[in-house]
């Protein structure tokens, strides 16, 4: 997908997040936490995984955000906004498998607790947002460790990427859950 608008990109995030909440929206205790193999994660670990990310994706692009406006001017708000995506990084990691770093990865949370850090972590996003709007964030990179270089926007743009990688892992999941009823 290529976004126009800073705004684009935040839709297209509270979108997907909305889709996730509703995946695990209503799952048991049991459903929260099964795994389909001892090295699978749950609903609950992945939630609790992404809360991770986002929070560490947060305090980067605020650091990135730091970094664009004292080297930049500000973003003229009538200026073109030239077009983001990281649909060329989604199709070629699509087929592939990555592990997270053991910082990463998901410690035992209850669904809860990762639910209430997700809305944690997405305030403190959101917070973000009007100076991402102002700032001129195209030229400030930082590596992703699979993706290579990304620039601030394609950083945000990250997180429901992210996310909608594992909202596909919650559903087979649910579909494994199912199927064994």
């Amino acid at each position: 997908m290529n976004y126009n608008s800073v705004a684009e990109i935040f839709d297209d995030i509270d979108a997907t997040r909305a889709r996730l909440l509703q995946s695990v929206e209503g799952l048991s205790d049991a459903r929260q936490n099964f795994r389909p193999a001892p090295e699978k994660w749950s609903a609950a670990e992945v939630l609790e995984h992404l809360s991770i990310i986002e929070r560490r994706v947060t305090k980067l692009i605020a650091a990135l955000l730091d970094k664009a406006e004292a080297n930049g001017r500000p973003r003229d708000a009538g200026e073109p906004f030239a077009p983001v995506s990281v649909a060329e990084f989604v199709e070629r990691s699509r087929a592939q498998k990555f592990n997270a770093p053991e910082d990463a990865r998901p410690g035992g949370a209850p669904l809860a607790d990762s639910l209430k850090a997700l809305r944690d972590s997405r305030a403190s996003l959101q917070a973000l947002r009007p100076r991402v709007e102002r700032a001129d964030c195209a030229g400030v990179r930082f590596p992703h460790p699979a993706w290579g270089p990304l620039n601030l926007y394609q950083w945000v743009a990250f997180v429901g990427a992210h996310e909608a990688r594992h909202l596909s892992q919650i559903e087979a999941l649910k579909e494994t859950m199912n199927a064994e009823r």
